[in-house]
């Protein structure tokens, strides 16, 4: 059961103009019973706006203001993730394929300021469908923007991570700046070559590591189906004890121990996974410190926390989804006495 899906949105002038946009087919099938008809688009510069989602339209309206605040034109993208509930978060590529330099606006009705995002500390992402069809098997060649402001902080050796958490070990060649060592990633998909696939995007954390969405011809996130070319242990699991802090509504993040790094060094700085409990399905959001010696669970912990009817003193025990590196199955194990 897949709990997160992202589509992609190309723009037109005739989009640009409107205060509409036609949401995916295959996606509206998948979601739509799940979405309510009020959403929040979230970008991460902290731009938060409120539209209008109709079911039997599929589509969102009210969607005019997002596009006039970032000044949007014909043949920019837009990277749709759905995040559960009301809640999308939204990318924002330009025309060459790069992430935007995002600027410092909110909405007009947001009391709070924009964030800055530091590139390329705070993650940076491309997207490009050309690329695909001049570049030979196992490399891609980024946009030059974005490699004019990521090239100083890529390692000669990258990892690459698919969103099952399968990783494949490549190489940057700063020279010629071609990102190498895809023709794993054909092999895991099934395909013969990079020119069979419709679109990538690549999001690197600021450190070398890079993760990969690949999307069909419909633009939505095609799913990665497991062909696990690593030993993955049972034993890979971690525990979290919940107390009076996780409790609270506005909940500042629940940490995982340090003693589960074996877990945690696997994910990305901004990273999810998908955790399941019988037939039930959470997206929950991790975050690290910059100097990644802390990572917390943010996102979709109050909606975990309600549906699972956790108290203060329950332990909960993530273990890994049938050798899915980034699947969980959870249970409850005990509830013990936390001093006070």
């Amino acid at each position: 059961m897949a709990c997160v899906s992202k589509f992609m949105k190309f723009l037109t002038p005739e989009e640009c103009v409107s205060n509409e946009m036609v949401l995916p087919d295959e996606f509206c099938e998948k979601y739509a019973h799940r979405i309510p008809n009020g959403i929040k688009i979230k970008v991460r510069n902290g731009y938060e706006l409120w539209l209008n989602f109709v079911k039997i339209y599929q589509r969102f309206f009210g969607i005019s203001t997002f596009y006039k605040d970032f000044k949007l034109q014909s043949g920019q993208s837009l990277l749709f993730e759905y995040m559960g509930g009301s809640n999308f978060n939204v990318v924002i590529f330009g025309i060459c394929g790069s992430e935007i330099e995002y600027p410092l606006v909110v909405h007009e009705l947001q009391e709070r300021e924009a964030r800055e995002v530091l590139y390329p500390y705070d993650g940076w992402s491309f997207v490009n469908d050309n690329f695909l069809r001049r570049n030979p098997v196992d490399k891609v060649v980024p946009p030059f923007y974005f490699i004019d402001n990521i090239d100083a902080v890529v390692p000669n050796r990258v990892e690459y991570f698919l969103s099952d958490g399968q990783r494949i070990v490549g190489s940057y060649y700063h020279g010629e700046c071609e990102l190498t060592g895809l023709a794993s990633l054909c092999h895991i998909l099934g395909v013969p070559n990079l020119k069979s696939l419709n679109l990538l995007v690549f999001s690197c954390d600021g450190h070398g590591t890079f993760k990969i969405v690949v999307f069909d011809k419909s633009m939505l996130e095609i799913p990665v189906h497991v062909n696990v070319h690593q030993n993955v242990s049972n034993s890979h699991a971690f525990r979290i004890l919940v107390h009076q802090s996780h409790m609270l509504d506005y909940c500042h993040g629940v940490g995982i121990s340090k003693d589960f790094r074996n877990v945690t060094d696997l994910w990305l700085t901004q990273d999810y996974f998908p955790a399941y409990s019988d037939n039930r399905c959470w997206r929950l959001e991790i975050k690290k410190r910059r100097d990644c010696t802390r990572t917390e669970i943010h996102g979709g912990w109050i909606q975990f926390m309600d549906d699972m009817q956790l108290g203060i003193g329950v332990v909960c025990v993530f273990q890994w989804k049938n050798d899915i590196l980034h699947n969980f199955n959870v249970r409850v194990i005990k509830k013990i006495r936390i001093a006070s």
